[in-house]
Parts: C-alpha cells; structure tokens; sequence
C-alpha cells in the first residue's frame, strides 16, 4: 500500500530515517497511514495490475477476494475494518480517549469505538507512554486535577523500549511522550477526545469545554481495561519466534521474527495485513513475490489462501487478522 502521510504539531521527521519514508520536505509529520479506508484518507495500491485503486475501489468491486465470504457477511465491506500507522513522536502528545462501540456512533457518525495498540519501534532513554489513570482515580478527581493544570498527578505513566507492547482498549486515556516512534493497529476509526484540558466542569463563572466533558463521559474508570487476548509467545525456534498479541472482538496481532528459515501462514478465508518493522524478507503467494522492507505494509486477500517468508534477514513483521484469525504457530 502507498502511505498517507499526516501532519501533526507533535510530529517530526524519524520515519525517513527509521523507515525509509519519503517524506514531504519541512513538515512534522506525526503519523503514516499506512492502511486506511476512512473519509479522512484511502490508501492505494502502491503496485501491480490493480495499482492506484483505493482500500474503497477494492472493497465495492473485489470484496470477497479481499477480505472473505464471512468479514463481507458482517459488515467488512462498509468501511475496511482495521487501520495501520506509524506514529513519530517527536514532541509530547495531548492525553486522548477514544470511545466504546456503543457510544461512537452517537458523537460522530459513521464512526465506530477504538480499541488499538502499539509496539514501540523506537524509543529514547526515559521515553515513556500514558496507559491509563492510576488506580481509585474517579470522575470527579481526574475533572478536578485538570481543572487544577495537575493531571501528572492521576494518570499513569509507563517507561517504554524498543520491542515494547501497549494495550489501549476504548475508554483507557492514553499518550505518548517525546521521543517515541510506534507502530498502531487499531479499529478504522478517528473518533477521539482530548483529555488534557484546563476547564473540563466550568467553574470560576466559566462555561465547562464541550470535548472535555465527552471525554469524561468516555472514560473508563472502572480500573479494570479489558485483556489484549493474546495468548503470548507461541513458537521459539532457531529462526523463528512468534507471538500472539492480541485476540479481542475486532482484530488478532501477531508479532513474527524470521531469520534464515522459511515460514508459511493461512489466510484461513480472511485478510491478512503484514507490516515489516525490521530486516529484510521477501513475501510469496501463489500469485506474486513481493520484497519486503521495514516500513511496508501489505494487504494480503482473502483469495491468496497462503503466503510465505522467505529469504528473511533478521525479518520482524505484524501480522493483523479479524478476531481469531492471526496466526500462533
């Protein structure tokens, strides 16, 4: 797929140098959509004999060739169900939620809730993301302690590294500090609220801010997030190492690291999207060989039935599936 990059003020310029992105020149470019179907950007085919179609195009006319019989049956063709990007955080961002999937299409529509995640593909000393409030933090105490400029004082801080995974189901307030490049999968959806606000209940004879107060209504403060659903590492062999990230009602994640052996997955009637963090590999299906690089990402449908690594050099992929359908072995 060809990226789509977005500008953000917190952005910066490492995914040229740590992906090989080509970059336009003098802006902070904070995230490369890397897969999307989404009003706000619709990737294309970066090549072959379908080259310049969009994720839509594919959906409308090859549907069931691309995501499968049963993702068609719910719903899978409306909007592609996942989106993939690369984050460069080079300056702090702001505290955000995103909403549970009964709420989004309330506040915005079309939208629908976010569960997502990130692997840390780079991180400075001391680099650090929000997973979270701490523990007991209530309604009332998160509105009060950004009212007061104190949210460092509720939210949960978490020192990260290079190979680092973090869980950010809908309703968990979340960020990432500077320094920080990421990989995201996540549902296809931009629905967000900023949390870090200075008047989020009024007060002082001041109107309450609208975004803040949804956003407190999207918190989860319950304490308990919902479990990635991965069951861990799954293979440790010479060359090989898979593990299973994420298993959750919208999306499976699986992390695989190749080197010098081969490795073949079924698509199992669904899509599959890789996406190549680090090293060098080439990706076979019945129809094409394709070589692949840190930062591609590739689409790979339903109809290929089975696709396979080889030549992998020190390879580490992503490899997103509908629920269940990632592979463990």
């Amino acid at each position: 797929m060809e990226p789509i990059f977005q500008e953000r003020p917190w952005g910066g310029r490492r995914l040229a140098d740590l992906l090989g992105k080509d970059l336009p020149a003098g802006a902070p470019i904070g995230e490369s959509w890397e897969l999307a179907d989404h009003p706000k950007g619709r990737t294309r085919v970066a090549g072959g004999p379908l080259a310049g179609k969009t994720v839509r195009w594919l959906l409308e006319n090859r549907g069931a060739e691309v995501i499968g019989l049963h993702e068609m049956a719910h719903g899978g063709a409306v909007r592609f169900p996942l989106m993939v990007k690369f984050i460069d955080v080079a300056e702090r961002m702001d505290l955000a939620v995103h909403p549970h999937e009964a709420l989004a299409p309330t506040r915005e529509e079309g939208e629908t809730g976010q569960a997502e995640c990130w692997v840390v593909l780079d991180a400075e000393p001391d680099a650090w993301v929000v997973e979270g409030l701490k523990p007991g933090v209530t309604r009332k105490g998160l509105a009060q302690a950004l009212q007061a400029g104190a949210a460092a004082d509720v939210i949960a801080l978490r020192n990260v590294a290079a190979g680092d995974f973090v869980w950010i189901p809908a309703g968990r307030v979340h960020a990432a500090g500077q320094g920080v490049v990421l990989a995201e999968v996540a549902q296809n959806s931009e629905a967000a609220y900023p949390v870090s606000v200075s008047n989020p209940s009024g007060g002082d004879d001041q109107p309450p801010d609208p975004g803040a107060a949804e956003a407190l209504e999207v918190i989860d403060f319950s304490g308990e997030a919902p479990p990635a659903g991965g069951s861990g590492r799954t293979t440790s062999e010479t060359g090989l190492a898979i593990e299973h990230l994420v298993d959750c009602h919208a999306f499976s994640l699986t992390r695989v690291r190749i080197d010098r052996r081969p490795w073949a997955a079924a698509t199992g009637g669904a899509y599959a999207v890789v996406v190549a963090l680090r090293g060098t590999c080439t990706l076979a299906t019945p129809e094409a060989d394709l070589a692949l690089a840190a930062g591609t990402t590739v689409l790979v449908p339903a109809a290929a039935d089975e696709y396979a690594f080889t030549d992998a050099d020190a390879f580490t992929c992503l490899v997103a599936a509908p629920p269940g359908k990632a592979p463990t072995r």
